[in-house]
């Protein structure tokens, strides 16, 4: 007894031994030191959320201000990591032909920002042609971040007086008054700042243009390929991770500061942790929005705002984002699709079995039966078998809806209540921004998450179209189409909705762009296509108006919910109503 004991000890030694070793060992390389910016990958480590994904994870840090650089792209590209952390900058090196694949924005503000002091006022692009203007490198993402806002206000570059800078020279320049103001990050100038007793004012780039994620886990599209779990449980494990970080800031501040070396050139590793941490959580805008929420069509305009300032060369690749934009859904879809074919396959095997047995069974009918019927003489006794009921067919052109679970009924305008604040984030402050909620509106049918992010979608692409000042509203309405009115609203189904607008008024779409909206391959709006196929999957639908210098306004109808409210109220005319 004692030797088996001995031999089964052993053999769960080896499948334990076996199990370490199957577990896949990646290497994540950050672009910037150990610090809170980071502290969702860390919480990640030391939580094991990696460890009970199956993986097996060295994180690299990267190299603070002063020292000397490690690009993560070049680690990943040259085989010493798997995955990396970067800034929008990565969309330059993709325009250049690497193969790279954005896996999720951690946060959906870059931290990017201009800083003067604060005895100076210098609050925005067209304030700078009175200033010594601190700039980066051309190739450094906050000057690019910069030249954006510039273009965006019609500054001329050339007019600027502008001083070169190196990386971590801005608060020291700053301080001794060589410049007036200098564009910086948020992750460390106002900190650093503090410390030497400077004090600054500043305003967002984004403010004027479009907003630019900030730090992005990446990988490598091959690695996507050949390992698409891998990928997938190490995005979801590092998600976790920071949730888990944001929840938790306090936690996992102090285990930075007590087991990691501290950032180079500051004198308070703790203090400056709890700022990171504070800031990280605006940056990425949680709980509001899903953490690694992507856009492509704000991906897109990213990269276009980089074409216009020549940070990026227009090529035949650039504007597709769908090679680059990791889709954390295509997965499900393909085994939904597959799914879907299988039980078509079924269906049509047995549907075609059934049809064969049936004409079986008519060959070998009695041939005295027929005569019998037509006589009206019952063959086995009694009348003559009932033919089946009519079934009914709806009219031509008619919309059917199919059969679908009833979600519980939902109140969007609690819903838009309490985004609001995360919708307001997407729009800058040059764009005036309302909601115009009906009262007393129907409860409908919807999934609120879906909801949220088909909302909050379809106000970035607007900001996008509003290239100056501009008015963007989201209202909701009670509509009721019936078999008159549907004339005159394309598109429209028969029927009780509760309609959710975004309406802009930026240059508008042209007709043949507008007959296209819908298309996701050629559509100027790609959000509002995303949009018209989740309506779908909800048992509703979607319209776009527009027209060109008046606006554009995309309207989502969600079914009436079952149940009724007295005193509801609908519009005049329901094909014409507007938010």
């Amino acid at each position: 007894m004692s030797r088996l004991m001995a031999v089964a000890t052993v053999l769960a030694a080896m499948a334990v031994t076996s199990a370490a070793s199957a577990a896949d060992k990646l290497v994540l390389q950050l672009h910037g030191p150990a610090q809170f910016e980071f502290a969702g990958y860390y919480a990640a480590l030391w939580q094991g959320f990696y460890r009970d994904a199956g993986l097996d994870v060295e994180i690299k840090p990267g190299a603070g201000s002063g020292q000397p650089q490690i690009d993560p792209v070049r680690e990943l590209t040259e085989g010493r990591a798997q995955f990396g952390t970067g800034t929008a900058e990565l969309v330059v090196r993709i325009a250049q032909g690497l193969p790279l694949l954005l896996l999720a924005p951690v946060f959906q503000e870059s931290g990017a920002a201009v800083y003067y002091r604060a005895d100076s006022d210098f609050a925005s692009p067209g304030a700078l042609l009175k200033a010594k203007l601190g700039r980066l490198p051309a190739s450094n993402i906050l000057d690019i971040e910069l030249a954006t806002a510039l273009k965006a206000e019609g500054v001329d570059p050339d007019k600027l007086r502008s001083i070169s800078l190196q990386p971590g020279q801005s608060v020291a320049a700053l301080a001794n008054h060589s410049v007036d103001a200098a564009v910086g990050s948020a992750w460390e100038d106002p900190w650093l700042a503090h410390e030497k007793g400077t004090q600054l004012k500043s305003f967002n780039p984004a403010d004027y243009r479009v907003e630019f994620y900030g730090d992005t886990l990446f990988t490598l599209q091959r690695l996507a390929k050949t390992r698409g779990q891998t990928v997938s449980r190490f995005r979801a494990a590092s998600l976790k991770g920071w949730e888990y970080a944001l929840q938790h800031p306090d936690e996992i501040a102090k285990r930075l500061v007590g087991e990691l070396p501290p950032p180079p050139g500051v004198a308070d590793p703790a203090g400056f942790a709890h700022y990171q941490a504070d800031l990280a959580l605006r940056l990425a805008r949680y709980p509001e929005v899903e953490l690694g929420h992507a856009n492509s069509a704000r991906w897109s305009s990213i990269e276009a705002s980089m074409i216009g300032v020549g940070a990026v060369l227009r090529t035949a690749d650039t504007a597709d984002t769908e090679n680059y934009v990791f889709d954390p859904d295509a997965a499900m879809r393909n085994r939904t699709d597959r799914r879907a074919l299988l039980i078509l396959g079924t269906t049509l095997v047995a549907g075609l079995g059934v049809t064969a047995l049936v004409w079986l069974r008519w060959l070998r009918r009695p041939l005295a039966a027929p005569a019998a019927m037509a006589a009206g003489v019952a063959t086995g006794g009694g009348e003559p078998p009932a033919l089946p009921a009519p079934v009914a067919v709806p009219a031509a052109g008619a919309p059917v809806a199919p059969a679908r679970r009833e979600p519980v009924p939902a109140e969007l305008n609690a819903l838009l209540t309490v985004i609001e604040r995360a919708m307001r984030q997407r729009v800058p402050r040059r764009v005036a921004f309302r909601l115009s909620l009906l009262p007393e509106l129907w409860r409908c049918r919807a999934e609120l998450p879906i909801v949220r992010g088909l909302v909050l979608d379809l106000v970035a692409a607007a900001v996008t179209d509003l290239k100056g000042k501009g008015d963007l509203v989201v209202g909701t309405r009670n509509i009721v189409f019936d078999a008159a009115s549907l004339g005159d609203a394309p598109g429209a189904q028969l029927g009780e909705y509760v309609r959710v607008t975004v309406r802009d008024n930026g240059p508008g779409l042209s007709d043949e762009a507008l007959d296209r909206i819908f298309d996701r391959a050629q559509t100027a709006r790609p959000a509002a296509a995303a949009a018209a196929a989740a309506m779908r999957a909800l048992g509703g639908f979607a319209r776009v108006e527009s027209a060109l210098g008046i606006g554009t306004a995309v309207h989502l109808y969600f079914p009436r919910a079952a149940e009724r409210y007295a005193g509801a109220v609908t519009d005049g005319n329901p094909a014409e109503a507007v938010a």
